[in-house]
């Protein structure tokens, strides 16, 4: 039953994220999300669910573009035949894939992490435009979170960005 339902688990994780509004002190936490980050300004807001084959998959995104510098922070609620049928490995391998997809990129750094009280993974990325990524991945039973920032002359936004989830 694992390799049938392995596929349709890859299919279901290859789509569009989505998102949910800071609260007034710039704090913001996408819906379903166990952890939250300091955004500048507004965030636009993206929510999203698929139906797949092994239950619905919600993505909830919060994004500010400030100048050349993206920020984003998505939280994926993963159905529980997903969580059990594969690894948190499986899981962050596939979200990495899509997140260096998505933007043309080619990974410089994959490596585990801790923070926020949560073990991670970074992955450092170069875009084919030539802007830099960074983004940390976090996974806490059905939910994936992942705190992502691209930049092209200056990663100081970033660095604050990452540094401030939790």
């Amino acid at each position: 039953m694992k390799r049938i339902l392995f596929p349709a688990v890859l299919a279901a994780l290859s789509f569009v994220s989505v998102s949910q509004p800071a609260d007034a002190f710039g704090r913001a936490r996408p819906d379903g999300s166990f952890l939250s980050a300091s955004l500048p300004g507004t965030p636009h807001d993206e929510s999203g669910v698929r139906d797949t084959v092994v239950g619905d998959i919600t993505h909830n995104t919060l994004s500010v573009t400030e100048g050349d510098t993206e920020l984003s922070i998505t939280a994926t609620q993963l159905p529980g035949v997903v969580t059990t049928m594969s690894t948190d490995n499986m899981l962050y391998r596939k979200a990495r894939n899509e997140l260096l997809k998505n933007y043309g990129a080619k990974r410089t750094v994959w490596t585990g992490c801790r923070h926020a009280g949560h073990s991670c993974k970074k992955l450092k990325y170069k875009t084919d435009d030539g802007r830099r990524g960074m983004a940390r991945l976090y996974m806490h039973d059905d939910t994936l979170v992942v705190a992502n920032g691209v930049w092209d002359d200056d990663k100081k936004a970033v660095r604050k960005f990452l540094g401030s989830v939790h």
